[in-house]
């Protein structure tokens, strides 16, 4: 039979082809709705992130303050370089008025060879363009650090600007805008290089409240701090200045004061300290968190002291200082591995203060510490709150037991590699082998699960690529731990402690 134009079951097969094709179009159709492609067009798909509205008319107002910068000094304009701080963005949204609404923008900028070579420019937006609101002025080769905090108790956030003037060479200042007008609309100003925006800021310039020295601290933070030490729900500056020769380091409290930032009180830090390593706010235990501050400095031996102050009855008193010595009654010598923290999480910082442990031999010095750690209260008492043996190294610690007390040594045993073992043992007196009670280990290496696993073991806490276990001796002496009370001991060192 020859082919007649129509294969066989031709109606059937166009039918089910037509059913399959609309489901193919109905599917296609839904997913275009669905991913929202239906309604945009090919190229858009194509196309980078859309800006904010209102960045192309800042970045024009940006670039003309630059270009009006360097027509009025004949010389390039570069970005000032913020070192460190929470805000070291080049431009900067602020919600400077308290509305809950980021409406101005920060610039800074330097112009080598002048007087006051940083300018700090505060741009806010009328309408379509931006206008400059305010402009801050200083000293210096970059800025440290920028806050924005409401000194005066307005509700207008101040600037607090540290300027570095040179290698550890600080300045702090404090500016408000309050004092300042609605800026006048941006004015155009024919030039040989054709039409470009101009305007005369002298009328923007915002109010110095404060310029004073300022320490800078050898972890990288600030010399000062920000809190509201007096409780009068206005912020205050805290400012550390520690005289390098070991003589007159102090801590000097500026605030508000009958319409006035003025010096409120200033207090003595321990004698002998040449640097700041760190500056901290926090509190005092108690029933009302009485804010304090807490200062860590160098001896010139490589000792440590920590002071301790808090404002009471108007007046800054360091409850650390020993009135005998005039030093700070918390010190730490020979080992400086811990810091201060909130140990038990209480809101509070703890001290430490670092004991070391016996040795088998008299002719070996231990170099095994455990921990005491103690707080101040609002009476300016130190009391004690635990006791840790910690493993930085390592980075985790133990919550040490009462009963421990003068009762323990410690060693280790890293013979293997990927096992790093500290062993806790019950003290025997010298020339005595201690007895061992408790191993805690640290495994990493491919094969840390297996040895996690091995008779007696048990973890304790494991992470990304490292597994911490541990495993109890038989001995006669009842160290009050079982598996159980010792995972709640343990806990591990969050890198944070060291660097906040």
């Amino acid at each position: 039979m020859g082919w007649t134009g129509q294969r066989p079951g031709g109606k059937e097969v166009d039918g089910m082809r037509k059913k399959w094709m609309g489901l193919l179009l109905w599917t296609a159709a839904a997913m275009l709705l669905l991913t929202g492609c239906l309604f945009r067009p090919p190229d858009d798909l194509y196309k980078l992130p859309e800006k904010s509205p209102g960045y192309e008319q800042l970045n024009s107002a940006i670039r003309t303050v630059r270009s009006n910068l360097e027509m009025t000094y004949g010389t390039s304009c570069e970005l000032a370089v913020i070192v460190g701080g929470e805000n070291t963005a080049s431009i900067q949204l602020q919600d400077l008025d308290g509305d809950g609404e980021r409406e101005s923008a920060l610039t800074f900028f330097r112009v080598p060879g002048i007087a006051k070579s940083i300018k700090i420019y505060i741009f806010r937006q009328f309408g379509e363009e931006y206008r400059v609101s305010g402009v801050v002025e200083g000293d210096g080769a970059a800025i440290y650090s920028v806050d924005y905090v409401d000194l005066n108790g307005e509700g207008e956030k101040e600037l607090v600007v540290s300027w570095q003037i040179s290698a550890g060479v600080y300045q702090l200042g404090a500016y408000t805008l309050d004092e300042l007008g609605v800026p006048m609309p941006n004015q155009e100003e024919t030039t040989g290089n054709g039409i470009v925006q101009t305007t005369d800021y002298s009328n923007q310039m915002a109010t110095e409240l404060l310029l004073t020295s300022c320490s800078g601290a050898t972890d990288g933070s600030s010399g000062y701090e920000l809190l509201d030490i007096d409780r009068d729900t206005r912020m205050e500056i805290a400012v550390t200045r520690i005289d390098s020769a070991g003589v007159g380091s102090q801590v000097e409290v500026y605030g508000w004061r009958d319409g006035a930032f003025v010096s409120l009180s200033s207090a003595g830090l321990s004698a002998g300290v040449v640097s700041l390593v760190r500056m901290q706010a926090n509190y005092l235990s108690g029933e009302f968190y009485r804010p304090a501050l807490y200062i860590t400095c160098t001896m010139s031996d490589g000792s440590r002291t920590i002071d301790v102050l808090s404002y009471q009855q108007e007046k800054l008193v360091n409850l650390a200082l020993d009135p005998d010595t005039g030093v700070s009654r918390n010190i730490l010598r020979g080992y400086t591995e811990v810091s201060l923290t909130d140990i038990n999480g209480d809101y509070v910082l703890e001290l430490p203060s670092p004991r070391r442990l016996p040795s088998i031999s008299e002719a070996v010095t231990s170099n095994f510490w455990l921990i005491d750690w103690s707080q101040y209260d609002e009476k300016g008492k130190c009391n004690q709150v635990l006791t840790t043996y910690h493993n930085v190294a390592d980075s985790w610690y133990l919550i040490i037991p009462d009963s421990w007390k003068d009762m323990i040594t410690i060693s280790r045993n890293d013979a293997l590699s990927g096992q790093r073992e500290v062993i806790f043992s019950l003290w025997q007196g010298v020339g005595e082998d201690p007895v061992p009670f408790l191993s805690i280990y640290k495994l990493t290496g491919n094969n840390r699960t297996s040895r996690a696993a091995y008779e007696g073991r048990f973890i304790l806490r494991e992470e990304e690529n490292v597994i911490y276990a541990a495993a109890f001796y038989d001995c006669d002496w009842d160290c009050g731990l079982d598996q159980t009370s010792l995972m709640e001991h343990f806990n591990t060192i969050q890198a944070s402690w060291y660097s906040e």
